[in-house]
Protein backbone atom coordinates (compact mmCIF):
# COMPACT_ATOMS: atom_id res chain seq x y z
CA UNK A 1 0.00 0.00 0.00
CA UNK A 2 1.27 3.46 -0.85
CA UNK A 3 2.33 5.59 2.11
CA UNK A 4 0.08 8.48 1.15
CA UNK A 5 -3.02 6.26 1.21
CA UNK A 6 -2.40 4.86 4.71
CA UNK A 7 -3.84 7.92 6.43
CA UNK A 8 -7.04 7.98 4.35
CA UNK A 9 -10.38 6.27 4.92
CA UNK A 10 -12.77 4.86 2.31
CA UNK A 11 -15.12 7.65 1.27
CA UNK A 12 -18.08 5.25 1.20
CA UNK A 13 -17.78 2.89 4.17
CA UNK A 14 -15.09 4.47 6.36
CA UNK A 15 -12.71 1.47 6.37
CA UNK A 16 -8.98 1.89 5.73
CA UNK A 17 -8.46 3.03 2.13
CA UNK A 18 -6.38 0.63 0.05
CA UNK A 19 -6.51 2.39 -3.29
CA UNK A 20 -7.34 5.62 -5.07
CA UNK A 21 -9.78 4.95 -7.90
CA UNK A 22 -12.14 7.18 -9.86
CA UNK A 23 -10.97 10.24 -7.90
CA UNK A 24 -11.92 8.66 -4.56
CA UNK A 25 -10.16 6.88 -1.73
CA UNK A 26 -11.72 3.41 -1.51
CA UNK A 27 -11.20 0.18 0.41
CA UNK A 28 -10.90 -3.20 -1.29
CA UNK A 29 -14.66 -3.71 -1.42
CA UNK A 30 -16.01 -4.09 -4.94
CA UNK A 31 -19.17 -2.30 -3.83
CA UNK A 32 -17.22 0.80 -2.78
CA UNK A 33 -15.20 0.80 -6.01
CA UNK A 34 -18.48 0.56 -7.97
CA UNK A 35 -19.91 3.48 -6.00
CA UNK A 36 -16.82 5.55 -6.79
CA UNK A 37 -17.15 4.66 -10.48
CA UNK A 38 -20.83 5.63 -10.55
CA UNK A 39 -20.18 8.89 -8.71
CA UNK A 40 -17.41 9.80 -11.16
CA UNK A 41 -19.42 8.80 -14.22
CA UNK A 42 -17.51 5.65 -15.16
CA UNK A 43 -14.33 5.40 -17.19
CA UNK A 44 -13.83 8.73 -18.91
CA UNK A 45 -16.59 10.24 -16.80
CA UNK A 46 -14.70 13.46 -16.24
CA UNK A 47 -14.45 13.92 -20.02
CA UNK A 48 -18.12 13.01 -20.51
CA UNK A 49 -19.09 15.64 -17.93
CA UNK A 50 -16.84 18.18 -19.61
CA UNK A 51 -18.44 17.50 -23.01
CA UNK A 52 -21.97 17.68 -21.58
CA UNK A 53 -21.17 21.01 -19.95
CA UNK A 54 -19.62 22.29 -23.15
CA UNK A 55 -22.66 21.21 -25.17
CA UNK A 56 -25.00 22.84 -22.65
CA UNK A 57 -23.07 26.10 -22.80
CA UNK A 58 -23.09 26.07 -26.60
CA UNK A 59 -26.85 25.41 -26.61
CA UNK A 60 -27.47 28.29 -24.22
CA UNK A 61 -25.30 30.62 -26.30
CA UNK A 62 -27.18 29.67 -29.47
CA UNK A 63 -30.51 30.31 -27.74
CA UNK A 64 -29.31 33.74 -26.64
CA UNK A 65 -28.16 34.59 -30.16
CA UNK A 66 -31.54 33.59 -31.60
CA UNK A 67 -33.33 35.69 -29.00
CA UNK A 68 -31.30 38.80 -29.85
CA UNK A 69 -32.15 38.71 -33.57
Amino acid sequence: MADWIESEKCQFCGKQAKQYAFAAFVCESEECVDKAREERGGPGGHMKAKMQKQNLVNFEEEAKKKGKK
